[in-house]
């Protein structure tokens, strides 16, 4: 009774609303697909909602960002529906990286690295892609104490940005290099996700974590754009206005790194991460124009 009558001193009328991602929760189990992090999510998010006014304020400006986690279930389950093989660009996206990017005569850059690598660069440059999820998650909750204006231009931002990139993966979908490189040019709808140069982590380390983590990847085919380069641009460009020049370069040293460990860890082309950045640029323009005082959000 005291805690019923505590979220209802929270929300009001409007109770259910921090429950409503448990429904989601037994809709994944009842079609036997419920996962751990399924768990972890949605537990997170009833506990934001019902334990103080500040939780309950901080689980609100996170809805762009909560957004983005069920925008990629989403793409899981109605990708069969607009992902067709003969839709997939496989070699075609090859063949103009090579026009554009060679990396030496019908040679691209992630083809260069996937043959030429070393321990001490995969660890480098795996980093990045190991850390963004979190880097997002602490640095969005670190502005909602130190500056709550960008972290919600920054989940705004990112959300928009995802929105883009899911239409363009059903829209265009396009085969990662890895892919190209493990299967040529014919299109297996049915391919399963792969790791590529990170499973060297995994054998130098002795551990499953990449294989497992991307075998649940929602689509094979959505390497066009890159959403991995996107996320660390999006701190860039959402910081730039209202940060000194020593933030500012963190945030570009991350843009870079991840760029870079995109091709080298074979996920991408230099065309994918290309459009990532742009549409990012694009998009926070766009909302920059529109929404100058505040966020789409306020």
């Amino acid at each position: 009774m005291l805690i019923a009558r505590h979220i209802t001193t929270l929300w009001g009328r409007w109770w259910f609303i921090p429950f409503l991602p448990v429904v989601y929760l037994g809709f994944v189990y009842a079609i036997g697909d419920l996962r751990p992090e399924h768990i972890v999510i949605v537990a997170a998010i009833v506990f934001l909602g019902v334990v103080n006014l500040q939780t309950k304020t901080l689980l609100i400006a996170a809805i762009p960002g909560i957004a983005i986690g069920f925008g990629y279930e989403i793409v899981r389950y109605v990708r069969p529906m607009f992902v067709t093989a003969d839709r997939v660009l496989g070699c075609e996206l090859r063949d103009l990286e090579i026009r554009l990017f060679p990396a030496g005569p019908d040679l691209t850059w992630p083809e260069y690295f996937a043959a030429n690598h070393s321990a001490a660069l995969d660890i480098f440059f795996t980093i990045p892609y190991s850390i963004f999820w979190f880097v997002a998650v602490a640095y969005g909750i670190l502005l909602f104490f130190i500056n709550r204006p960008r972290m919600g231009r920054y989940l705004w931002t990112l959300a928009i940005t995802h929105v883009v990139a899911f239409t363009i993966w059903m829209a265009l979908p396009a085969a990662p290099p890895w892919y190209i490189g493990m299967h040529g040019c014919a299109i297996d709808i049915d391919a399963l996700p792969n790791a590529a140069a990170l499973l060297r982590i995994d054998a130098l380390f002795g551990v499953g974590y990449f294989e497992s983590f991307y075998s649940r990847a929602p689509s094979v085919f959505g390497a066009l754009p890159s959403l991995h380069c996107a996320f660390p641009v999006v701190g860039l460009v959402t910081a730039w206005r209202d940060s000194g020049w020593k933030e500012r370069f963190v945030h570009i040293a991350y843009a870079v790194w991840m760029f870079v460990a995109s091709v080298y860890l074979v996920h991408h082309w230099l065309l994918d991460s290309l459009l990532g950045v742009t549409i990012v640029v694009v998009v926070y323009a766009v909302i920059a124009r529109f929404f100058p005082r505040g966020t789409v959000g306020n």
